[in-house]
């Protein structure tokens, strides 16, 4: 029983399931039209499809004889490639001449899908091409969108001028406006304004991001940070966009302090070498935008940080716009001190540990530098084995970041002129050390 259900089966999959197309040839499908054999023809740009008369057969060019088709369930459908370039005229003439109908058969599903592509494709390019001019061009997609994280708010660790060390000049002109903003009425009962914006220039790793950073969480404000260079577009009014929705940012969050670093990536002289529209735009949007707002009356502060303070457009730094300048330098030897205090904190000390020779020894070294050496000295003590950090390890960090700071001073082509190609690392060294004293006077 089962067995015959099987073959029932069988049978059923044999009559649903399509058949494999067998090829006629050309001239051999030419022939049977010729005789009357062939009861249909379906007319495609590259095949024909064939169907036989029933009780007909047809032989192949082998001389092989097919089934005919009257002993099958279901006639045989037999394929042609059309010759190219071919008239088929004559062939619509001698189907009809012979009684055969034909027709136009239905085209494939790989034509089908290749015609509905080449269909599409053109849309779904200008939609494409839509899409980034959409992109480049909308106002609303700027830096405040692209960084979900330019509005910093305290998490885990929050910065407060405790963090801040070694710089207390700059820290005591940034601690007014602090005051400002926590006590605004006192100052307009007198009728003083809030600058429009602080200029924080000085040597890399002084701590200017640090401070502004320090400014936001001790006034309790809200801290907008972006870079300079995240304004320069290759098309033209893309910055100037990017800088109106930063204001917007501002003017919507305050009280608001915007922190701008690199400024110079952005703001240098106009008319120079190597100016361009686009950072122009950006820069006369910035100009406008500072000239727009009263940092009284907004309270939104603008402070941005430089390195290079000489190439920066007389336009920005004048009065009005960035009012307050502010020269944060290298650090004295108590100010070293009081670095290396803030950064050891968190780190286990032996208790023959100097800092104040440590500070002694790190003559003209910036704050990134200093923590550098902390961690430097750390790492050392992991490294050994000790389950404290040593003397020792902090003179091992102290020999690498001097090396690392004369390899620095070779790449920049340090001495070249007096010292030759070939000159060595005590040279160099004693270079160091000469200009540290001529340029830095400790207390």
């Amino acid at each position: 029983m089962i067995s015959s259900i099987l073959t029932k089966l069988l049978g059923i999959t044999k009559y649903l399931w399509p058949r494999a197309p067998v090829y006629l040839p050309f001239s051999d499908f030419v022939k049977h039209a010729q005789e009357g054999k062939l009861a249909s023809v379906m007319m495609n740009q590259d095949k024909f499809e064939v169907q036989m008369k029933a009780g007909d057969s047809i032989m192949l060019a082998g001389g092989a004889s097919l089934v005919p088709s009257s002993k099958v369930s279901r006639q045989q459908i037999y394929h042609t490639s059309v010759i190219p370039q071919l008239d088929r005229q004559w062939i619509v003439e001698m189907l009809q001449k012979n009684g055969v109908r034909f027709g136009t058969g239905t085209p494939s599903w790989s034509r089908r899908m290749v015609t509905l592509l080449l269909t599409i494709a053109p849309f779904l390019y200008l939609a494409l091409v839509y899409r980034m001019m959409n992109k480049l061009y909308n106002p609303t997609d700027s830096v405040g969108r692209e960084r979900k994280n330019l509005q910093q708010k305290p998490k885990k660790r929050v910065i407060t001028f405790k963090d801040v060390a070694g710089i207390d000049a700059a820290k005591l002109e940034l601690v007014e406006v602090v005051n400002f903003l926590r006590d605004r009425a006192r100052y307009d009962a007198i009728g003083a304004r809030l600058p429009k914006g602080i200029l924080l220039s000085g040597a890399p790793g002084t701590g200017k991001t640090l401070l502004a950073r320090a400014v936001a969480n001790e006034a309790g404000v809200s801290f907008i940070s972006c870079s300079a260079s995240e304004f320069c577009e290759l098309l033209v009014g893309r910055g100037a966009a990017r800088m109106r929705d930063l204001f917007q940012r501002g003017f919507s969050s305050s009280p608001c302090i915007i922190f701008i670093d690199e400024l110079d990536a952005l703001a240098k002289t106009r008319g120079s070498f190597s100016s361009n529209d686009e950072r122009e735009q950006t820069l006369n949007q910035l100009l406008c935008e500072m000239d727009g707002f009263e940092g009284g009356e907004n309270c939104v502060l603008v402070i941005a940080a430089t390195n290079r303070p000489e190439v920066l457009d007389p336009a920005l730094i004048r009065p009005g716009r960035f009012d307050r300048h502010i020269a944060v330098g290298l650090p004295d030897t108590r100010g070293r001190r009081a670095i290396l205090d803030v950064h050891s904190r968190h780190v286990c000390l032996a208790p023959g540990v100097d800092m104040q020779r440590i500070a002694t020894r790190s003559k003209g070294y910036s704050g990134a530098e200093l923590s550098n050496v902390v961690n430097e000295a750390a790492l050392l003590a992991v490294r050994a084995g000790l389950g404290v950090t040593t003397q020792a390890c902090f003179e091992e960090a102290l020999e690498r970041n001097n090396q690392s700071r004369i390899l620095a001073l070779q790449l920049d082509g340090f001495g070249n002129g007096d010292m030759g190609v070939n000159s060595t690392v005590q040279d160099l060294h004693n270079k160091l050390q000469n200009r540290n004293r001529t340029n830095l006077q400790d207390p």
